[in-house]
């Protein structure tokens, strides 16, 4: 994978992964992912405006919102207040722009990320940061052994693929 430097920002990245490129052609293969995935490049959305948005039916719609989450190409993006107190997930794309490359057999993609869905995944790094240490600090009584726990994280989501490379840092 390289990266594309524009300014002070890496935001553009060429993907040369099959794995993941074979995840991001299946996904915007699906017409519906595809609509979804639109809906939410530039603004995030909660589910049920997405399905208002796509016109969508609720059932398969729910079905590719998670499948899109799972895969790491729907990130959770804050939340908001609805009625009689329920707190509800914003997402957001986490590409804003895909170019697809083929020549001859070789198939690359440049892709340029949503603001809104690197801030949002900082923030969800900073936040399991937070979380662990104030675990640790809890259960670390008077001793410095800090014992961690695994976070399980689908082997085929973007989220592992992007800090293992580089593109987001930890």
């Amino acid at each position: 994978m390289e990266k594309l430097v524009y300014g002070n920002h890496t935001k553009l990245v060429i993907i040369k992964d099959k794995s993941i490129i074979s995840l991001i052609l299946h996904s915007y293969a699906d017409e519906d992912k595809k609509k979804i995935l639109n809906i939410t490049a530039n603004k995030p959305r909660i589910i049920l405006d997405i399905i208002s948005v796509s016109k969508l039916p609720q059932t398969s719609s729910y079905r590719k919102i998670n499948s899109l989450i799972k895969n790491g190409l729907l990130i959770p993006d804050g939340e908001v207040p609805r009625r009689y107190g329920k707190i509800v997930t914003k997402y957001v794309s986490l590409f804003e722009n895909l170019e697809i490359n083929i020549i001859k057999n070789d198939i690359s993609v440049k892709a340029k990320f949503s603001e809104d869905a690197c801030q949002a995944v900082f923030r969800m790094m900073r936040k399991k940061i937070i979380n662990f240490k104030k675990e640790n600090m809890l259960n670390s009584k008077s001793y410095n052994a800090v014992e961690t726990e695994s976070v399980i994280i689908s082997s085929n989501s973007m989220i592992p693929f992007l800090i293992k490379n580089g593109v987001i840092k930890v």
